[in-house]
């Protein structure tokens, strides 16, 4: 059965666990996740050869919006880009 959201009462807390910050960017592996949108994948190729200029980091995957693809392991972080 389906349940009716109604957004006149307040949502349940759930507690989140994020993941800490780093406390430097040097070094870091992106993963870059594109939406498919126009234009999306060259602003965060853009984004991700900025980042490895300037911090010494280092693209590792870069992921369509249809394909999976293993960042645990692989990446320290994700940029989720956007176009058009």
């Amino acid at each position: 059965m389906l349940g009716i959201l109604d957004p006149t009462i307040a949502a349940p807390r759930t507690h989140i666990d994020y993941t800490p910050r780093p406390r430097e960017l040097r070094g870091l592996r992106i993963g870059l996740i594109e939406n498919t949108k126009k234009n999306s994948e060259e602003v965060l190729r853009a984004l991700g050869d900025t980042a490895a200029r300037l911090h010494n980091m280092s693209v590792q995957v870069l992921v369509h919006k249809s394909q999976r693809a293993p960042l645990k392991d692989t990446t320290d972080f994700a940029i989720v880009g956007v176009g058009d």
